[in-house]
């Protein structure tokens, strides 16, 4: 007669395996039990569906599978799991029961295998590469397809669960850990929900001192590699010299989507051309800008940008009902401000009367802002607002969750070329796909929140000559003949 399974958890092992959202994601060091987390996983899923369970391990390789994924599993379940089909099928005799499909997906085509079989949930183990080569990891087509299939099975509910080492920052396995809770919210409401779990380095009690140890020695001479698999941070690549190193994400960038307030003035921030960018911003009754959202896109004109994205994200309950479209009569403040590069001013090739400023003033019913031209009249602006803080010690710059192309750009990601010494090459930033959030920012700061360090220089010489002129009227500076005798001495 068999015994019962028993399998110690710590507090983030169970609140990963109890989670409802659909998408779960597990990221930490190496060692720190992920894979046991994952086991757990699907046999709790099982229990809280009521039905024996069919489910799908996936890998960059079925060979990966064989080697590292099936030994932890007999190691962890011992001879409550088989392995058939040379280790392409699993069932752990728990009830419910357990099938599970494992397989490795070695070029784009194998993808399709995820088609067939309808699954109750999805297991993606180590998306990101540990080597950065061609075959290595696993694309983001597969998660897309995964997240469409692992709730098909009559009687499941849908669960999406990774585990992995964290990736580099340009894995699309990072963009996941910043996207907000709320991954998606349909038309009609529904929400799918999103949940980042991160295991700390050492949590794992049962790995040894000996072994931690072992993994540090062997990634001491790869900073990139010590973030990921001792640490459990993700390595952050930086290229070039930051445009904005006052940005500081743990004090700029909320892990959360925030709220858009009522009748209050939003401003709509672009940059165009064949890459455009909108950022959508407004002023919290606590005087801080919050940056609600930025929406890109690659190779289609401001036109495309506004009917396939900002529109809908417009009629979203997020804005609906909220801010008017435009105002009802022009003694009321308009609800939208629209500004941006000036270049958008310049009218099409094709014709004198088409530009992307009049396609914006035509679509939205608004009135386009020129931003300044030259950098340093948006650099300045920028510089001094990141520094900038009110209400006893908030930024006066914050961005919610949805705002995360723009947390990329500022992170980092919009940067200066560099020489091998580290010396700027140039005075404007690198044109890359960070760089279109980032101008769009440029734009905006600007025009909300300009400076000038000359006329910052002139206000304080000013008020330095009142307080001077002050002091003087009132007496006060002028030195007792006591404090000159001591000084004398």
């Amino acid at each position: 007669m068999r015994g019962s399974l028993k399998m110690t958890l710590s507090p983030t092992q169970l609140s990963f395996v109890q989670s409802r959202a659909h998408i779960n994601h597990l990221i930490g060091p190496m060692g720190e039990g992920k894979t046991h987390c994952g086991v757990a996983g699907l046999i709790y899923h099982a229990a809280d569906c009521g039905i024996n369970l069919r489910a799908a391990i996936v890998r960059d390789t079925h060979q990966n599978i064989k080697t590292s994924t099936v030994t932890s599993i007999q190691e962890i379940l011992g001879d409550w799991v088989t392995f058939k089909d040379n280790y392409k099928k699993m069932y752990i005799r728990t009830r419910p029961s357990v099938e599970v499909d494992l397989f490795g997906i070695d070029d784009p085509a194998s993808i399709s295998k995820l088609q067939g079989p309808e699954y109750g949930l999805i297991w993606l183990e180590e998306p990101a590469p540990i080597h950065e080569r061609a075959n290595a990891g696993l694309p983001k087509e597969v998660f897309d397809l995964s997240l469409a299939r692992c709730g098909r099975q009559k009687g499941s509910k849908p669960r999406l669960q990774i585990t992995q080492n964290p990736g580099d920052e340009n894995h699309w396995s990072t963009d996941l850990i910043e996207s907000p809770e709320d991954f998606m919210v349909a038309e009609d409401g529904t929400i799918i929900l999103k949940k980042t779990f991160r295991i700390a380095k050492g949590e794992n009690t049962h790995l040894t001192a000996l072994q931690r140890a072992m993994n540090m020695a062997a990634f001491k001479d790869d900073p990139g590699k010590w973030a990921r698999y001792v640490e459990g941070n993700i390595a952050t690549v930086q290229i070039g010299k930051s445009v904005t190193p006052g940005y500081a994400p743990h004090l700029h960038f909320s892990q959360r989507i925030l709220p858009v307030y009522p009748n209050v003035q939003c401003v709509r921030a672009w940059d165009g051309y064949q890459h455009p960018c909108c950022g959508i911003a407004q002023y919290n009754p606590q005087g801080q800008l919050v940056i609600h959202d930025v929406l890109t896109g690659d190779g289609i004109g401001v036109q495309e940008l506004i009917e396939e994205q900002l529109l809908p994200l417009l009629a979203s309950s997020k804005y609906a009902g909220k801010i008017p479209f435009a105002r009802q009569s022009y003694r009321e403040e308009a609800p939208w401000r629209d500004v941006g590069d000036p270049s958008m001013r310049t009218p099409d090739q094709s014709t004198s009367r088409v530009s992307a400023a009049r396609i914006i003033e035509e679509k939205l019913q608004t009135r386009f802002e020129s931003g300044p031209t030259r950098w340093p009249n948006r650099l300045e602006p920028m510089t001094h607002a990141l520094k900038r803080m009110i209400n006893g010690g908030q930024p006066a710059i914050v961005l919610s969750a949805s705002a995360a192309p723009l947390h990329k750009a500022l992170k980092g990601g919009w940067h200066y070329k560099t020489d091998n010494s580290g010396h700027v090459m140039g005075k404007l930033p690198v044109k890359n796909e960070h760089s279109h959030p980032g101008d769009m920012f440029s734009y905006l700061i600007a025009q909300l929140m300009p400076f000038s360090v000359q006329k910052e220089f002139k206000r304080m010489e000013k008020e330095a000559r009142m307080s001077r002129a002050m002091s003087y009227g009132m007496g006060i500076g002028k030195t007792p003949p006591a404090a000159t005798a001591i000084s004398m001495r």
